[in-house]
């Protein structure tokens, strides 16, 4: 791994992105990128609340430059602070500023990037807004790039729990984390639903072959056939650290993790959420 992609925003959440992504840029010798964006139409139709247009088109110009430019310096202020806590961590970082569409900017720049690192909760709108935007879930339709959502507050990762259906992207994201974490010492959980516990124990036996042979680390598997979420909430939800699973299977992970299982982690906000692409 090479770069990591971290969006900037003036909340808690990028603080806990940059110890997440010191994490892994500390034992794989990676560049974080602090990426800064301002939402310049956002800004201009605050500007446009100020005064009545056409008749006050000079006031209007006036304030949204004036707006544009405090916006500017939080921005500034924002990515000074990301240096600094860069070399604190002793991490190696560059800082780049756009100013566009948060999302847009995001999917372009994610595919020059390993990873992205970002907050399950987005404050990109630097000068008004205080509810959080929606910019993750626009980002994880269109990227290609894996990405680690993380929540408000950091915690250590010990326990991760790897959902696993046999597919292709499934194994995919299990691979790329494994390879991200490979220095890391933690417990793997294998989790899959499946009507067929024959078909089910045959994956597990791959896996958990698989991550024996890249690390040594204790595994351990569980099947259901129940509500996945259910079985999460019930068992889970106070066990684990991390969840890691894949995107655009045609069958299971379509069905329980890009719909309702990694909405309902995302909609959770409680642990970082692994989803490789």
């Amino acid at each position: 791994m090479r770069k990591i992609l971290l969006p900037i925003d003036p909340s808690p959440y990028t603080q806990t992105a940059l110890q997440y992504a010191s994490l892994i840029a500390t034992q794989e010798n990676t560049l974080i990128e602090g990426t800064a964006i301002i939402d310049v139409l956002d800004v201009i139709g605050q500007a446009a609340t100020f005064f009545t247009l056409p008749q006050g088109t000079q006031g209007h110009e006036e304030q949204e430059e004036k707006l544009l430019e405090e916006v500017r310096e939080k921005v500034r202020e924002e990515l000074l602070l990301f240096k600094q806590t860069c070399h604190e961590n002793h991490v190696h970082c560059s800082l780049k500023t756009f100013e566009g569409r948060p999302d847009f900017i995001i999917e372009k720049e994610s595919m020059f990037s390993d990873l992205i690192v970002i907050g399950m909760r987005n404050f990109f709108h630097f000068e008004t807004e205080k509810k959080p935007e929606t910019s993750l879930m626009q980002i994880l339709r269109h990227t290609i790039t894996p990405i680690l959502a993380v929540p408000k507050a950091y915690r250590p990762i010990h326990k991760v729990l790897l959902a696993y259906d046999g597919s292709i992207p499934s194994m995919r994201a299990i691979q790329r984390f494994a390879l991200m974490m490979r220095e890391q010492s933690y417990e793997a959980i294998i989790l899959t639903k499946s009507d067929n516990e024959t078909e089910a124990n045959e994956n597990f036996d791959k896996l958990e072959a698989y991550l024996v042979s890249n690390g040594n680390m204790p595994v351990t598997r569980r099947w259901t056939s129940q509500s996945l979420i259910r079985l999460f909430e019930e068992e889970y939800l106070n066990q684990v650290d991390m969840v890691v699973c894949g995107m655009h299977s045609r069958n299971f992970l379509e069905r329980f993790f890009v719909g309702s299982f990694t909405k309902y982690l995302i909609d959770l906000n409680k642990m970082p959420v692994f989803i490789g692409q």
